[in-house]
């Protein structure tokens, strides 16, 4: 069973999700930076603003794997490429339709690949060789990964009201 059609429709599903999420969630909700645990230290916002600027190097990436031979792909610190992109202190409106505009681009892209250019890699400058066909795995991965923290984002404020019921 291979499972790139499910990553592939996570990755396209992504954007509607979170639209989804904040739909009608108050602005002051989605800027709040978690006050527990969550290592980011990031709110909605900074989320929405990653994926995009993400999207963007993960495509630039595809486009190279798929034309040089073995490229170096360097690591990167998100924190320093999130700051430096300016995304995050777009508004949330703006920023969903970018992420989405930017996800339709990357994954008709995705679509596009032949099997070949699946199995193309290049050198990761973290962890070594890689493939195409694994990072667009670890997109989707990625993906979930940042709609669970959204999820509790919103949550957290939620729970003290919750009285008694906090049991469950």
């Amino acid at each position: 069973m291979t499972t790139l059609p499910t990553a592939l429709a996570i990755l396209e599903g992504t954007p509607r999700v979170l639209r989804a999420m904040v739909y009608g969630v108050p602005e002051a909700m989605l800027l709040r930076v978690p006050e527990s645990g969550d290592d980011s230290g990031w709110c909605v916002r900074d989320v929405l603003a990653h994926l995009l600027v993400n999207d963007r190097i993960a495509l630039e990436r595809f486009r190279r794997i798929t034309v040089e031979d073995h490229p170096a792909i360097a690591n990167f610190d998100e924190e320093a490429v999130l700051a430096a992109s300016g995304a995050r202190e777009r508004p949330i409106a703006a920023l969903l339709d970018e992420v989405a505009r930017g996800r339709l681009e990357l994954v008709t892209y995705l679509h596009g690949l032949t099997e070949e250019q699946l199995q193309r890699g290049g050198e990761h400058s973290a962890v070594g060789p890689m493939r195409s066909i694994e990072l667009v795995h670890h997109l989707a991965w990625h993906d979930l990964n940042h709609i669970r923290q959204v999820a509790t984002l919103l949550a957290e404020p939620l729970h003290e009201p919750r009285g008694p019921l906090q049991a469950f």
